[in-house]
């Protein structure tokens, strides 16, 4: 059931100036289309912790492909890697660890010292290991990332997006969906002992298959999820979670928003797209400005924006959209009509003036 904080907190993301809340971002995008579907801060720059891994996981999974490793190979512990602080396995210094552990230690554990183990076995150090990684990101698009170590402990110059994150995600599931499937798992033993995975959505989360979770002071708590309804993916990235259970909250709350909307927007945006042809088909991009519980909410915020923004929107229609969701709906403030790169420039000048938005093409 949501609950009226989620609500808030979600309000509380599009409203507040983006520079008092730096560190908290988030991101969904469709699998499919790449359309960006919600945003806040996407673009600013974080800690990633540990969702490091996943690129040290990508160039490993890179690594097995192409026969640069075996799955029941073993990787040698160095004292480097022995030494590195928890989450850990603690590996002893010329132990072994095969390939195939290694990888489920990443995923389930997110375990500090293999990481290093890993980025040992695929470059002379750990920093030759980042060079790479930061190369990788590049190539795919990941623009504003540096990788400065293979697990994500702390360093300041090791920095990324919601919006890279993304990306790297949705490479992940699209490059190696055979070992995809690993980030379902729920729990591994090692030695005898069991460990299970810190991504407590993949039990409560309808659709669920991954991926990753991350947490250091600095950075909050962080997931890349990813779940399926009805023959669609989405992917989510959500940073700076007060805690984990709140991180989990918003980013369900935030992708159920988002499903609810594809699920029931058929229908009702059938009728927006007859205005459409009336008008001469004007632009199909459109701006959202908000999500409230109440109706008269919704329409209270199309009135301010409207005040603050008259000349720029006088000849755009201010809307509201229903959401329907498990136990209630929720109401979207739109403003319709926009030309791609207007509403891009648009959205833009408004962030500017202390109003958070996103830009959605129109179903």
């Amino acid at each position: 059931m949501y609950k009226i904080i989620y609500v808030y907190l979600v309000i509380f993301l599009l409203f507040f100036p983006t520079g008092l809340i730096a560190k908290r971002a988030a991101i969904i995008i469709d699998y499919e289309t790449n359309e960006t579907l919600f945003e806040v801060n996407a673009d600013t720059l974080n800690y990633p912790a540990s969702l490091v891994k996943m690129m040290t996981l990508y160039l490993t999974f890179e690594a097995l492909e192409e026969g640069r490793l075996n799955w029941d190979q073993k990787l040698k512990v160095s004292e480097v890697a022995s030494s590195r602080s928890p989450s850990k396995l603690y590996l002893e210094p010329g132990s072994t660890i095969e390939v195939g552990d290694a990888v489920n230690a990443l995923i389930i554990k997110s375990a500090n010292d293999v990481a290093t183990v890993i980025s040992e076995s695929l470059a002379k150090t750990e920093r030759e290991f980042a060079k790479k990684m930061t190369k990788k990101a590049k190539l795919l698009g990941m623009n504003n990332t540096i990788f400065k170590n293979a697990s994500g402990l702390p360093n300041r110059a090791q920095l990324t997006t919601a919006r890279d994150m993304a990306i790297l995600s949705k490479a992940i599931i699209r490059d190696f969906p055979e070992y995809y499937k690993l980030f379902k798992k729920e729990k591994f033993q090692w030695q005898d002992k069991t460990y299970k995975s810190h991504n407590k959505l993949l039990k409560k989360y309808d659709g669920a298959d991954g991926i990753k979770t991350g947490y250091t002071f600095a950075s909050g708590f962080q997931l890349a999820f990813s779940a399926v309804r009805n023959d669609r993916r989405l992917i989510g990235i959500y940073f700076g979670g007060d805690t984990s259970k709140h991180r989990d909250q918003t980013l369900k709350f935030l992708m159920d928003k988002e499903f609810a909307e594809h699920s029931s927007g058929t229908k009702v945006e059938a009728k927006v797209e007859a205005k459409v042809e009336a008008k001469n088909d004007p632009g199909k991009y459109k701006i959202v400005v908000g999500t409230f519980k109440y109706e008269k909410n919704a329409k209270r915020q199309i009135k301010i924006v409207k005040s603050v923004f008259k000349s720029d929107l006088k000849n755009k229609e201010g809307t509201i959209f229903k959401l329907k969701g498990q136990n209630r709906n929720f109401y979207e403030t739109q403003f319709i009509y926009f030309e791609k790169n207007e509403a891009y420039k648009f959205c833009s000048f408004m962030k500017k003036n202390s109003f958070d938005c996103f830009v959605k093409k129109k179903i």
